[in-house]
């Protein structure tokens, strides 16, 4: 009895919550995944067998009915007693699932769960007994018994108990039936090797079903650190539209605004700072200027050395592309003046602005990224180029985009690389900051 008991405490021990494999923070879903299971099988376990003894009733017992067999035989009466019973209980059990849905609480189907073990290893064993008088032997105990085993499998170390329980309750049955020693002995070895044989699948699914449960959890995790990295990589409309299986993604755009900003003297800045310093300079200037894309509405396109490119809808239309951008510039200026203040290091921008259409789209097959094309982009590229230190340059389109709801300083007519000679502004601040 001492050599079982190490094994046996193992055994229970395997049951505990704390000695899952599993993250503390998934526990509870384990469970709730454990029982919703088990209570949508033992539904289907209920259902057949509420329609096998519907069945027994009308081709069996009611022909034995029929023909006096029931006032002969005494056994039949217990027979049809277990049936109806069994009918009434688990069909009661079955009406209640229904009632409660598809996706019950976790306590209500912990619950219920909780119902059906003892509930299915009662008729089991009632019929075990009911066996002895009709053939002695014990098939359907054993059948359910296993059956019960792999379908209810769930975290609750009580399911455990409920085993040996129906075991003692079969074999005291046996005895008051058929007190024959010999017969006692037979039944109770084959019921006795049944349930351990029962214990041991239970133990065995159980095992199955954690590690399904980390499995389905591994790759879900797994997904969603993919889905990010692509998220992060290419907007999000733009990567839903990949993951759906689009080859080629490209897209005409009537109206965008695009930004182009560059960090003035970064070549002598590379050539000052040490290599660590001066790329912990440039991680934290083009967060914070994620961040303000983010505030503002914006999309990042790309970063090119100390580049940064963005524009306004893109890869989504919007109406107020040109002061999602405008408020994204002015808040690029004022970040970089606060960062040169804080480090120590004299930053400037130069950023250069301009509206109209462009097209979008996905290049390449690997290493892909999601670029934008067309005039707009290559004048707010030349407006960058010719702009001036701390200043926002634009375009005359990029200003009649705004109306007055910004305020401009004329800067005149610029000579731009492709396109001849055209006016120009600065973006100053918004009408509202001036008037306040």
């Amino acid at each position: 009895m001492k050599a079982l008991r190490a094994p046996i405490a193992r055994f229970i021990a395997a049951y505990r919550p704390e000695a899952l494999p599993i993250r503390p923070e998934w526990q509870d879903e384990f469970a709730a995944d454990c029982y919703r299971s088990a209570l949508a099988r033992i539904t289907k376990l209920f259902v057949a067998a509420t329609v096998l003894n519907l069945i027994a009733l009308v081709s069996y017992d009611l022909p034995l009915y029929l023909n006096g067999l029931y006032e002969q035989q005494r056994m039949y009466h217990h027979l049809l007693v277990w049936r109806i019973a069994n009918i009434s209980m688990v069909g009661l059990w079955i009406l209640t699932v229904i009632r409660l849905g598809p996706m019950p609480a976790t306590d209500v189907a912990r619950r219920m769960t909780t119902l059906a073990i003892p509930l299915a290893l009662l008729m089991c064993t009632w019929h075990g007994v009911l066996s002895q008088m009709l053939s002695n032997d014990v098939s359907i105990y054993a059948l359910v018994v296993l059956v019960v085993a792999g379908l209810i499998v769930t975290p609750s170390r009580w399911k455990l108990i409920a085993y040996p329980l129906s075991f003692a309750v079969l074999m005291t049955g046996v005895v008051l039936v058929n007190p024959n020693p010999l017969v006692t002995y037979a039944v109770g070895v084959n019921a006795f090797c049944l349930t351990v044989c029962a214990m041991l699948a239970d133990a065995v699914w159980y095992r199955a079903a954690v590690r399904n449960f980390l499995l389905r959890k591994t790759l879900v995790e797994e997904r969603s650190r993919a889905d990010d990295l692509l998220r992060n990589i290419l907007p999000t409309a733009i990567a839903d539209r990949l993951k759906r299986g689009e080859d080629h993604v490209v897209e005409f755009h009537d109206e965008v605004s695009v930004l182009f900003a560059d960090v003035v003297g970064f070549t002598q800045l590379s050539a000052e700072l040490p290599p660590n310093r001066l790329i912990q300079l440039l991680e934290a200037l083009f967060k914070a200027f994620d961040e303000i894309a983010d505030r503002c509405g914006v999309e990042k396109i790309k970063t090119v050395g100390d580049a940064y490119m963005a524009a306004a809808g893109v890869p989504d239309p919007a109406a107020d592309h040109a002061a999602r951008v405008a408020r994204m510039a002015l808040a690029m200026l004022a970040i970089c003046d606060d960062l040169g203040r804080a480090s120590g290091i004299p930053l400037n921008l130069r950023i250069g602005i301009d509206s109209g259409p462009a097209i979008s789209g996905v290049i390449a097959q690997k290493k892909f990224a999601y670029d934008i094309w067309g005039d707009t982009v290559n004048t707010a590229s030349r407006m960058e180029t010719a702009g001036a230190i701390g200043r926002i340059h634009v375009t005359e389109a990029f200003r009649q985009r705004l109306g007055g709801s910004f305020v401009f300083e004329r800067r005149g007519q610029i000579e731009v690389k492709g396109k001849g000679v055209v006016p120009s502004h600065f973006l100053v601040c918004e009408s509202a900051a001036r008037a306040a």
